[in-house]
């Protein structure tokens, strides 16, 4: 298990399992924290086959390139992260995405996972990752007719990709929630059991800076999750937290250095809605880049 030292005390990890351990009875020292991200997600491309009409990235024929990929994620196992995320745009259009999983996962104690929209997935594709892929996370924001409405393709062609995934990757789904979708989530819950999945990620719509849902909408998707968490593993995204009164979403108030974003422009940011950053290229080494974002990060808090 890999091991770092945070506020809460002292965590380890599995990549395999996706168990944590947190020995909050050890004391630690601001001065030992780890100075990586616990979990970093990386836009290793720009480019999407998809149109969803809600979708804030800027689409574009872009990739970061195999070899800055595994150096940047080399740095951050080094400097205690515990998991790295592929997003996009659509990972799985990297033409390097499979090589790029399994030389990290041979050459680091990171995990891996990888946020898609699942239409690419085959039976092929997933025995090239299985051994070196630690989660999936499928796109589906709720059953026809959400499911076309939002994403321009019917669901039933994704559906039997989830039926590929059962037994040889674990699985989640990633919902993005707004007033099209943050009614019928005990229908996306019916899917989410049904195909077996590990964990239902939830994320409240973000537009122009902000969030889009309505007082009323924050509280129905308050009292869904206060309703099922116990039945179903559900996470929401951090920027979240504060529209929310839930008291097991795990919080820091003294320092929040769980989530890092590295864009397509080779930005270490807060999260992906959040333009600033620290230019990686500008350093010598990720140790100057790591100590300059977690004084960042501090005083943004």
């Amino acid at each position: 298990m890999k091991s770092r030292i945070e506020p809460q005390g002292l965590h380890y990890y599995d990549r395999k399992s996706g168990t944590h351990i947190l020995l909050d009875e050890i004391k630690t020292r601001s001065s030992a924290y780890s100075l990586a991200p616990r979990t970093v997600s990386i836009a290793i491309t720009d480019e999407c086959d998809l149109t969803c009409s809600y979708c804030y990235v800027n689409l574009k024929d872009s990739f970061l390139s195999k070899e800055d990929i595994i150096l940047y994620c080399k740095q951050l196992d080094r400097f205690g992260t515990f998991d790295i995320a592929f997003g996009g745009g659509e990972p799985t259009l990297h033409p390097d995405l499979i090589e790029i999983c399994n030389t990290i996962w041979k050459e680091t104690n990171l995990g891996i996972s990888i946020t898609t929209h699942g239409h690419h997935l085959n039976e092929d594709y997933i025995l090239k990752l299985k051994d070196n892929l630690s989660f999936i996370r499928v796109s589906i924001d709720g059953i026809e007719p959400i499911y076309s409405q939002l994403r321009k393709r019917p669901l039933d062609n994704l559906l039997p990709k989830l039926k590929l995934l059962s037994g040889q990757i674990p699985f989640g789904i990633n919902a993005v929630i707004n007033k099209l979708t943050v009614n019928h989530l005990d229908d996306l819950k019916s899917l989410f059991l049904e195909y077996g999945g590990f964990e239902l990620l939830l994320l409240p719509m973000w537009h122009k800076g902000k969030f889009v849902l309505t007082d009323n909408e924050w509280s129905t998707l308050n009292q869904w999750i206060e309703n099922n968490h116990k039945e179903i593993p559900i996470r929401i995204s951090s920027e979240s937290k504060k529209y929310l009164k839930l008291p097991f979403l795990f919080d820091n108030d003294e320092w929040d250095n769980d989530y890092g974003f590295i864009g397509i422009d080779k930005t270490l940011r807060k999260n992906s809605f959040t333009k600033e950053g620290i230019s990686i290229g500008q350093y010598d080494t990720f140790e100057l880049l790591l100590t300059d974002w977690r004084n960042t990060v501090s005083v943004l808090n």
